[in-house]
């Protein structure tokens, strides 16, 4: 592949450049219907900080448990991906529905203009499939009529909008944490920093739209499963084969359908499905459907240490 010199490229993916204040940042809603109180005060944390906000002409549809048709919600994400003064994508809210348009996408666009895309949970299905298909950097964090609406706290507005205004190679993830991330197993690794929401990585199984895991550290969250359930979908990767591949884990939050916090009991999960399997383990990142909810790099090349304690995106 032929890389422009429009974006940096680190051991050969595509990593967009950051945004300014004149740049312009695109909203679609491509999964479940949006509350429209929430995406408003979603969108006002961008006008109070002179971030010019456009937003997709279907992004207030509802049918049923989605944000409008297929045909609507894809037709939203082509203009922006085709657009060329849209420079940086973000997305309303997850619940369902990415992986209904996913072949109605016009992605090949991003790799002569990549744009910074930024969401999780529902979004992990795409995030997957354009680092399968294209190796691009995506972000891994808050939406606009989610966590943002409703409030971030001091660690994850700051690591927001670095993610969006500052260069990426070379960051370390884990410079701002107040508290250090639990370790499981102690270690360092190198890989692409892959995974996203739990359900989502196993559900693109055996499909065209998951990344080869070998030489790859998986981060993984959920939230509304029971413990069976998450048991069920980690045996699901290590039964296709992607824990014997991977070179580190990286556990974010897990929040069970009663609001719980089941850390402990993924980690213990978690532990006993890896076996003997010698690889770093880290747990406890505050990432996921919870605050803090710090930005991952998804398809960044990463080099992880426990002691001391690093995530750091390789320069």
């Amino acid at each position: 592949m032929t890389i422009s010199n429009t974006y940096n490229s680190t051991a050969n993916v595509l990593i967009p450049e950051p945004i300014g204040l004149e740049d312009i940042i695109g909203v679609v809603s491509p999964s479940g219907p949006v509350d429209r109180t929430l995406l408003k005060k979603g969108l006002s944390f961008f006008q109070d900080r002179n971030f010019r906000v456009t937003v997709g002409r279907h992004a207030n549809e509802r049918l049923g448990y989605l944000a409008g048709t297929d045909k609507n919600r894809a037709a939203d994400l082509n203009a922006m991906l085709t657009d060329p003064e849209i420079r940086c994508i973000l997305f309303a809210r997850g619940g369902y529905g990415v992986m209904r348009i996913l072949d109605l996408l016009e992605l090949a666009y991003l790799v002569h203009q990549p744009k910074l895309l930024v969401g999780m949970s529902d979004l992990t299905a795409l995030q997957l499939t354009l680092f399968s298909k294209f190796k691009l950097v995506t972000y891994s964090g808050p939406m606009v009529a989610g966590q943002i609406a409703i409030g971030l706290d001091a660690l994850s507005e700051k690591s927001f909008i670095q993610a969006l205004t500052k260069p990426l190679p070379g960051r370390e993830l884990l410079s701002a944490l107040e508290c250090p991330a639990t370790i499981l197993r102690h270690g360092s690794a190198h890989g692409f920093l892959i995974g996203g929401c739990l359900s989502l990585v196993t559900a693109l199984l055996g499909t065209s739209h998951v990344p080869d895991f070998s030489e790859t550290i998986l981060f993984l969250e959920d939230v509304n499963e029971p413990l069976y359930r998450l048991d069920r979908m980690l045996t699901h990767l290590k039964l296709a084969g992607v824990l014997h591949k991977i070179q580190g884990i990286v556990l974010g939050h897990f929040i069970g359908p009663k609001s719980e916090d089941l850390a402990e009991h993924v980690e213990k999960l978690v532990l006993d499905i890896m076996g003997n399997t010698d690889i770093p383990i880290m747990s406890r990142l505050p990432h996921g459907h919870a605050l803090p909810n710090i930005m991952l790099p998804h398809g960044a090349p990463i080099r992880l240490s426990t002691n001391p304690q690093s995530l750091q995106v390789i320069d």
